[in-house]
């Protein structure tokens, strides 16, 4: 039936995709931080992170732990590496976190040198790469038949490449790299070839498995020759950061004995199947794994070394069986991000038929792991609302007395338990503006609204929301309730809830001089 179906649906379906791709990341865009909630800072990071993250601001996750990516966007703010303050900011893992340099490189020259422009450029590198590598599989897979947009789909949208764009990562540049160069190889273009493998090994040093598709042509002389090529970019920079930064880990901890810890996943993931907490997490997991391994071997038990594609995956189906519990540990984990390019080369060889398309089917389960992760949207736990109006920008937030800030796709909203503070923040310092929000209660109760000392609203609540408009300026705004909290029900863990606070907009911001500080992130 889907062959039937008119050809031009096919591209309507690839844009479509790339649409709703743009709009997920547009989500991501926050007025004060930008899109630096892609990177991952924690908590934890807040004190050793440089100065230009500080100032920026970045989005600080106090929900999740941080990630890579918060690394290599500070590492575009001193490329150099010669600052000492970098050995703290990556965690003490600098030379480690150093080899895959080209991506903060490259923000930092789009960038011009300027350390804060360089955060927020680096953000953007990988949905640019999605969108470029969308472009180039287009040569790949021209959108004819369900089975071209299943390859090309099932690789944009699997659980690396949708990793490698929420988590700011290097992979997904790679993966371009290595791409352009088998599709330079393929049409007989051997130096450009060779410069993207260079370029892709400086982006992530697993690049270099795709080495074979650089042979079956010339002498063994030249063969040896263009592995001199490959290499030397990589050794010459890891000289450099051997003689600048000293040594260090090298992450040799990532590989394990063969198989090990492959199938050490295989036990996890299936006892996690047992389990009713996270079934979607624990489901969508067992799916990626499986997809891994039906990709894995299906390359190593068709070989073909003569098909430039074949040549590209086998050497990541044999790392597969190499990754240590450090890459597979997680939901779905790191693995199905260091294995893209065997996505790839699957996704190229399976069969044009009927059980072909079965089989993409089943290669490409990664994908249910990669839309879980890329459409849930950080959440603080503290921000009820934020806008920007020229340079000036604006955050509200909880304090003390408030419940964790709850979201759905068009709210925020925040239960206290009785006396509560809510904070606003501008930078510049001083600015003025018009909070407006809902407030209701369980029970009718009086509500006094204080800033300063000057009374901002004292009113009386029931279970009707009740909008409130405040002229205030950036300070604490003390919510004050003589009523005493009521039980949000009979169940157990019910919360002593009083007054709720939604839908909080911003109005009428004027700026006035001031410090130009930052608005802290609690």
């Amino acid at each position: 039936m889907l062959r039937r179906l008119p050809r031009f649906l096919w591209p309507v379906c690839c844009a479509v995709l790339i649409a709703g791709f743009v709009a997920q990341v547009a989500r991501f865009y926050h007025p004060v931080y930008g899109f630096t909630s892609l990177l991952q800072f924690d908590s934890t990071n807040e004190s050793t992170m440089l100065p230009e993250a500080r100032n920026r601001p970045v989005f600080i996750n106090h929900r999740k732990g941080g990630y890579d990516g918060l690394y290599y966007a500070q590492l575009a703010c001193r490329p150099l590496l010669r600052d000492p303050a970098l050995v703290p900011a990556m965690d003490g893992n600098l030379v480690y976190r150093a080899r895959r340099m080209l991506v903060s490189w490259t923000a930092w020259v789009l960038a011009l040198g300027d350390p804060i422009r360089a955060i927020d450029v680096y953000t953007l590198i990988n949905p640019l790469c999605w969108l470029g590598l969308a472009g180039l599989l287009f040569t790949l897979f021209p959108p004819r038949s369900a089975h071209d947009v299943l390859a090309w789909g099932g690789l944009l949208f699997s659980a690396g490449v949708l990793a490698s764009v929420r988590l700011a990562l290097t992979d997904l540049p790679a993966l371009l790299l290595i791409t352009g160069a088998v599709v330079a190889v393929h049409r007989g273009r051997l130096r450009g070839a060779l410069g993207l493998l260079a370029a892709a090994s400086l982006t992530r040093e697993t690049s270099l498995l795709a080495a074979p598709v650089l042979a079956g042509g010339g002498t063994w002389r030249a063969n040896l020759r263009r592995v001199a090529i490959l290499v030397a970019p990589l050794a010459l920079w890891m000289l450099y950061i051997r003689i600048v930064v000293g040594s260090g880990n090298q992450g040799w901890g990532a590989l394990d004995w063969p198989g090990a810890m492959f199938v050490e996943k295989w036990r996890v993931s299936l006892a996690h199947l047992r389990q009713t907490d996270f079934a979607l997490l624990n489901w969508t997991t067992f799916l990626a794994l499986l997809g891994l391994s039906v990709q894995a071997a299906w390359l190593l038990a068709r070989p073909q070394g003569s098909n430039l594609w074949w040549r590209l995956g086998v050497g990541y189906a044999g790392l597969l069986l190499l990754l240590g519990w450090g890459v597979w540990e997680g939901n779905p984990g790191a693995a199905a991000r260091v294995l893209l390019p065997l996505n790839l080369a699957f996704n190229l060889l399976v069969p044009r038929t009927r059980a072909g398309l079965a089989l993409l089917i089943l290669g490409n389960l990664t994908v249910p792991a990669g839309l879980l992760q890329f459409t849930t949207l950080p959440n603080d736990g503290v921000e009820l609302a934020a806008a920007r109006a020229g340079s000036t920008t604006v955050l509200v937030q909880t304090l003390s007395g408030w419940a964790e800030v709850e979201r759905d796709a068009h709210n925020f909203w925040a239960w206290s338990s009785g006396d509560a503070v809510l904070a606003v923040r501008t930078r510049p310092a001083g600015a003025s503006l018009t909070l407006n929000f809902h407030l209701r209660s369980l029970v009718p109760c009086a509500v006094f609204i204080r800033q300063g000392g000057h009374e901002l609203l004292h009113g009386t609540l029931g279970p009707a929301w009740r909008t409130v408009s405040l002229a205030c300026t950036d300070g604490e705004l003390q919510f004050h309730t003589d009523t005493p909290p009521v039980m949000e029900g009979p169940q157990a863990g019910a919360r002593s809830l009083a007054f709720c606070i939604e839908r909080v907009t911003l109005s009428g911001l004027q700026s006035t001089p001031g410090t130009n500080t930052a608005p802290s992130a609690r």
